[in-house]
């Protein structure tokens, strides 16, 4: 199993469990997990907030061949609550389920209201655990083998490496559209980590970047890519 790093996942054991997700769901919504883990905020169209829930409450839109799924959760400065995961049949949400996100809500203790990506205290992680609150990874969470817990790993590195390579080369998102023969926008999805871009198209871009195998190599070896030494300036 592979070592996650960010906010720790947190769950109630036999209450909040893992929907039957397809390979390519389930691999979505580990990736959209690993950028809240990594104190990134999400938006429309994979998150939304929910205030009817409470503070800092949002849901995740995964979608599926089965059906579209939710993912309810709550962003603390050092975990990353789950509330409740469900397949969503009717357009409100039902509110059997904004019911029971909140009777979960009021077995934790009040939110720290800090935006951040500090570590859980040991003392804490303790206290959740023996109230029957799983404290794990996105990869517990969701069942992930360790190939698609890798494949994550692989694009969140790759599109942070696009972004502090493209700054280092003093070049715009406008520039490198151009260059790309692109947009903007879709540059701009690149480098947020946008579920919907593909694993190639963050590889030639990068290379278009200047980027050798060697750097592609180091990057995905590495885990960041604003890390590695050896980038080009």
């Amino acid at each position: 199993m592979r070592r996650e790093t960010g906010k720790p996942i947190v769950w109630l054991r036999g209450e909040v469990k893992t929907p039957p997700f397809s390979e390519e769901a389930r691999i979505e919504a580990g990736y959209l997990l690993r950028l809240l883990q990594r104190g990134e905020s999400l938006s429309l169209p994979h998150s939304r907030p929910m205030p009817a829930i409470g503070p800092r409450c949002h849901e995740l839109r995964i979608n599926d061949p089965a059906g579209t799924f939710r993912i309810m959760y709550r962003a603390d400065s050092d975990a990353v609550i789950i509330l409740d995961a469900f397949i969503k049949k009717t357009r409100q949400t039902p509110t059997s389920v904004i019911e029971a996100c909140t009777r979960r809500l009021q077995r934790l203790r009040p939110p720290d209201r800090r935006i951040g990506d500090g570590a859980m205290k040991k003392s804490k992680r303790a206290k959740l655990e023996a109230a029957g609150w799983a404290v794990g990874s996105v990869q517990e969470f969701l069942g992930l083998s360790d190939a698609e817990a890798a494949l994550i790993e692989m694009k969140l590195s790759l599109s942070r490496s696009l972004r502090d390579r493209r700054q280092r080369r003093g070049i715009s998102q406008v520039e490198l559209a151009k260059r790309l023969r692109s947009s903007q926008s879709r540059v701009a999805k690149m480098e947020a980590g946008d579920p919907s871009v593909s694993m190639d198209l963050l590889v030639s871009s990068l290379l278009v970047l200047g980027a050798s195998a060697a750097d592609l190599a180091r990057v995905i070896r590495n885990g960041e890519g604003s890390k590695s030494r050896h980038a080009a300036a």
